[in-house]
């Protein structure tokens, strides 16, 4: 078969099935349509977040922002501790936390609530409805799925933290979106407190320890005074035990007074816990809208569905067409069907 005996053969066969084609080609087209119509619009919002630097906790501004957002720095965050603000973000501690919140614009009921219910009245047609469990602990499961298949963290250029929130109403975005940032910065303040106690009371404790020392010397002067009431206390063997005890006394009352200002100061930094973090772009509307264009879905499913009939009605021939071409690379290009005759003959 030539390729011009090929190219009539489609003709003919195409041209006896075009309504087929046709009609196939258009209910292609319109599945796609309703598909597109049928996903549910989504909105994203923005929020920029940088750390707030402090002298008193960060040499270089650029340290505290390398160590904040995880670069390759080894230098803490802070004197405190260490943590990637990204993997805070996006961990299922944050996500369980923002999910328990109570939203009290909208009734007080918590952001789960909320989540699953926005989910069920906006869900496309081929979305299975999520029914909101009895129990709490797997309703806030459930929520910090969705919460992590729609959350996106990164860090731009400027190492400034980029946060990303996709939803499907432009209110719950905005809730969820300030959920979040108010828990990564509660985080770093409670970090901040919680080693700012744990220093307090082992000041407390070394402060306590060094006033019950200095007071069992006293006690052994005491002791020792009365003991040597009547004695030459002159003499070195009365004179160099107290001589001792007092040196000893006054390198304890030293190691107190570094131990109330180690009390003090661990006390200052726990009164004075701040938020660690400021926001650069609030996350407030107008959002970045996504939906899928009826029209393009629509050419997509026409292009597809007219390309999909043609291959089933035009295989025949291009199955002939391409085993004959095959044969004559193998075995030359003597008619093929003058070598069918002459097997056959044999």
């Amino acid at each position: 078969m030539s390729t011009h005996e090929l190219a009539v053969e489609l003709f003919n066969r195409l041209k006896k099935v075009r309504f087929i084609v046709i009609a196939v080609s258009l209910l292609g087209g319109v599945a796609m349509i309703l598909y597109a119509r049928q996903k549910p619009l989504t909105y994203t919002s923005t929020a920029s977040i940088f750390p707030l630097t402090s002298t008193n906790d960060n040499t270089t501004t650029s340290a505290t922002l390398s160590a904040i957002l995880g670069g390759e720095t080894q230098k803490s965050f802070s004197d405190d501790a260490s943590i990637n603000i990204i993997e805070l973000a996006l961990s299922r501690t944050t996500r369980e936390e923002v999910a328990a919140m109570r939203d009290s614009a909208r009734g007080d009921s918590t952001i789960a609530e909320e989540l699953l219910d926005d989910y069920n009245r906006h869900r496309g047609l081929l979305e299975s409805k999520i029914k909101i469990p009895a129990s709490r602990h797997q309703l806030i499961i459930i929520a910090s799925d969705i919460l992590k298949s729609n959350l996106n963290a990164s860090v731009n250029k400027n190492n400034m933290l980029i946060l990303n929130y996709t939803g499907r109403d432009p209110g719950l975005v905005r809730t969820v979106s300030y959920g979040f940032i108010s828990k990564i910065s509660l985080f770093y303040i409670q970090l901040k407190a919680e080693k700012a106690r744990r220093d307090f009371n082992f000041a407390t404790k070394k402060v306590d320890s060094l006033r019950a020392i200095m007071n069992s010397q006293d006690a052994r002067l005491i002791a020792i005074d009365k003991t040597t009431l009547f004695t030459n206390t002159s003499r070195l063997e009365y004179r160099v035990p107290t001589e001792n005890l007092i040196a000893d006394k006054q390198m304890i009352r030293q190691q107190y007074a570094q131990a109330v200002a180690n009390q003090q100061n661990a006390a200052y930094k726990l009164q004075k816990a701040t938020p660690v973090i400021q926001v650069l772009d609030r996350p407030d509307p107008p959002y970045d809208v996504h939906y899928k264009s009826p029209v393009i879905y629509g050419l997509i499913g026409l292009i597809v569905g007219f390309l999909l009939v043609m291959l089933i009605f035009a295989s025949g021939p291009l199955i002939t067409y391409a085993r004959e071409e095959l044969h004559k690379a193998i075995f030359g290009t003597r008619d093929v069907n003058a070598s069918k005759k002459a097997a056959s003959a044999l």
